[in-house]
This record gives C-alpha cells, sequence and structure tokens, in this order.
C-alpha cells in the first residue's frame, strides 16, 4: 500500500478554482489599502511598506492554501490562479466596492471633522494666542533695546546702572 503522492486531473482543476476563489479576498484586501491611500494622503515610504505588507499577506494566503487545501504542495498554478482571480475581481466587483468604500470613507470623514471641529477651534485659539505672543517677543528681541530694559540691580544710583553720554562709558571720566 503505497500513499497517493499525485493529483488526478480533476483535483488539479477543484485547486485550480479554488485559488482562482483565493483571489478574490486577496483583491478585497488590495481595494482596503487602495481606499485607505484615497481618503488619507501617503508618503511614499508608508505605500511602500503597504505594499510590502499586501505581498507578505499574499504569499502567507498562498502558503496556507497549499498547506491546507493541497498536502502541503506549492504549484505554480496555485499563484496563475489566485492572480487571476484576483485581476478578475479587480475587473468587475472591484469598480464597485472602491466607489463604496470611497462614499463611505468620505462621510466618515464628514462625521469625524464635524465632531472634532469644537476641538480643533479651541486648539486654533490657544496656538494663535500663543503664536501672537511669540512674534512679539521675537520683535523686541531684534530691536536690540530687550537687554537695555531689565538692570542687573533694582537699585538706580548703583554705578554700572547709570549711562553717562558725555564720558562715552558707564560711570567713567571718558579717559582710557
Amino acid at each position: 500500500m503505497v500513499p497517493e503522492t499525485f493529483f488526478t486531473v480533476s483535483e488539479q482543476m477543484k485547486l485550480f478554482i479554488c485559488s482562482c476563489l483565493l483571489g478574490v479576498p486577496l483583491g478585497l484586501c488590495f481595494d482596503v489599502f487602495r481606499t485607505l491611500r484615497l481618503c488619507i494622503p501617503h508618503g511614499k515610504w508608508l505605500v511602500a511598506v503597504e505594499d510590502i505588507y499586501f505581498l507578505l499577506l499574499w504569499s502567507g494566503s498562498l502558503l496556507c492554501f497549499a498547506t491546507v487545501m493541497a498536502r502541503g504542495e506549492m504549484r505554480g498554478y496555485y499563484v496563475l490562479g489566485s492572480t487571476l482571480g484576483f485581476f478578475l475581481y479587480q475587473c468587475t466587483l472591484g469598480i464597485c466596492v472602491v466607489l463604496l468604500l470611497r462614499h463611505v470613507g468620505s462621510a466618515l470623514r464628514c462625521v469625524l471633522c464635524w465632531l472634532f471641529r469644537p476641538i480643533f477651534y479651541i486648539v486654533v485659539r490657544i496656538f494663535s494666542f500663543f503664536y501672537r505672543k511669540i512674534i512679539q517677543f521675537t520683535k523686541v528681541f531684534r530691536k536690540g533695546i530687550f537687554f537695555f530694559v531689565f538692570h542687573l540691580n533694582k537699585n538706580g544710583k548703583v554705578l554700572y546702572n547709570k549711562r553717562n553720554e558725555k564720558n562715552g562709558r558707564n560711570g567713567e571720566n571718558g579717559k582710557s
């Protein structure tokens, strides 16, 4: 009694059809990433990280498919079938799903903006107050009189607080 080590043609056809069906949830996952990119603008690095994550998800799903459905045997037509299922999904249902997800995302964005508008208003008011104070401080600091306004000692009769314009230096006779 030798265990069966190969698949029949009908079993291979079933595995190919199942791998095509595996492409549909992968396409849906890709649509979620695509809608996320449309709703929230991303930089190049974050898009690259999302793409790498999607490819890892795809390869992990193919590995799980081969382990569960095909006795751990990985075949090239599993990759071909899942790719074909992915593209068929993108060309048919994917268009409708992206439009639906885009509308849901924009509605969710409007609701969140409406909810957070009072908090945003308060934060902007506080920031603008501090911004005006910082601008006033920098204007005074740039004029150079900032350092002459504050005396080193509160007692005004101290020698280094007096300014003697005739002599040139503070408190000296003008002779060096």
